[in-house]
């Protein structure tokens, strides 16, 4: 079938994300602050100081205009405040240092054991600051572009809770009502986090976490089936209840996990990380049931291949996943700073060109 054109770029990311055929593939991604400054200099778009307010999204609705693609992704903010020089705190306790590049990583958790969730509140701590980012974006954007939204998911925000990744994952071992007890909370703060955003003017949603490393997910099915599928399906149904889709974004080997992913109704899937997922199998085993979003490498051919083999890779990928509909285009995981302006140019003209339907 061939579909009417051309649509909205809000048309087109719904219309894939019902896994149906848009007029062309869209084109959506993550893009970081310092990238999308580089890609503005490239481009001939003024990039505001990064300290102003509303900054990144600002910028992030200039390029998405001026580049012709449907999507950059809008983050929820992180919610801290500084401990010290090398150090922040977030709103629920937990505390990070920040990396070279200024980013956080979680050294300590505000839940130590079971008696801490005594009285711990999140979902009330949310604020409508929190969603300031998505009503800004609608304003700049207008009708016709989707605002994504995306925002930590119950594993994530379990795990910094907790201090680390490690300490959730042998609390799986040996305290099943404190994991649990973490994910009611997590999940409470999740589905509000989706109203949130939805009254503000959101348009898509994308829940992020990490499962799974490139070799294996981190747990077993059953671990999966038992502390997060079932907050998962509370999450999905109080976003379509909301009437919006929700993507789950998780890198690494997920096929393991995949099926309890398909049950738990997600309309997308982000971003099928190549170097251990093939986007042939899953355009075959998921395609039908779930929409396929990413897959562009960006650890080395972003970073290291020449735009060449970037416009080869990405009309190969859309021969592949595009037939049928239900691909939207994007990086395997986000355009960071090592990532070639240059490339990711020549990822979009090729998106652009090769993408198209009933041609």
């Amino acid at each position: 079938m061939t579909p009417v054109s051309p649509m909205t770029p809000r048309d087109r990311v719904l219309t894939a994300l019902r896994n149906e055929v848009p007029d062309h593939v869209p084109i959506v991604d993550c893009i970081d602050w310092l990238p999308m400054t580089r890609l503005a200099a490239l481009v001939d778009v003024d990039v505001p100081d990064a300290g102003e307010e509303s900054a990144f999204e600002r910028l992030a609705a200039r390029l998405t205009k001026r580049l012709g693609i449907d999507s950059i992704w809008i983050p929820m903010p992180l919610g801290t405040e500084p401990v010290d020089e090398r150090h922040v705190r977030d709103r629920y306790g937990s505390v990070y240092q920040l990396s070279r590049h200024g980013e956080p990583v979680v050294i300590e958790g505000s839940i130590g054991a079971r008696t801490d969730l005594e009285g711990f509140e999140m979902a009330s701590l949310l604020t409508p600051e929190d969603f300031a980012p998505v009503r800004v974006a609608r304003e700049l954007l207008g009708p016709d572009y989707p605002v994504w939204f995306y925002f930590a998911d119950t594993f994530k925000l379990s795990w910094k809770l907790r201090g680390g990744m490690q300490a959730l994952l042998m609390d799986f071992l040996r305290d099943p009502d404190l994991v649990h007890g973490l994910a009611r909370l997590t999940a409470d703060a999740s589905i509000a986090t989706v109203r949130g955003a939805a009254e503000a003017g959101a348009d898509v949603l994308l829940m992020e976490g990490d499962l799974a490393s490139e070799r294996a997910p981190l747990f077993s099915p059953a671990h999966f089936d038992e502390y997060l599928k079932p907050y998962y399906i509370e999450i999905v149904d109080a976003a379509h209840e909301a009437g919006l889709p929700i993507v789950k974004h998780t890198d690494g080997a997920m096929w393991p996990l995949m099926e309890g992913l398909i049950d738990c109704a997600f309309d997308g899937y982000n971003p099928i990380q190549p170097q251990c997922m093939d986007i042939a199998a899953a355009k075959e085993r998921l395609g039908d049931r779930i929409a396929l979003v990413g897959n562009i490498d960006c650890i080395e051919l972003l970073v290291r291949g020449s735009e060449e083999e970037v416009e080869r890779t990405v009309r190969q990928t859309i021969d592949v996943a595009a037939p049928g509909g239900g691909f939207l285009l994007a990086s395997s995981n986000s355009i960071h700073s090592d990532v070639k302006p240059e490339n990711y140019l020549a990822m979009v003209r090729a998106g652009l060109e090769y993408g198209v339907y009933g041609h």
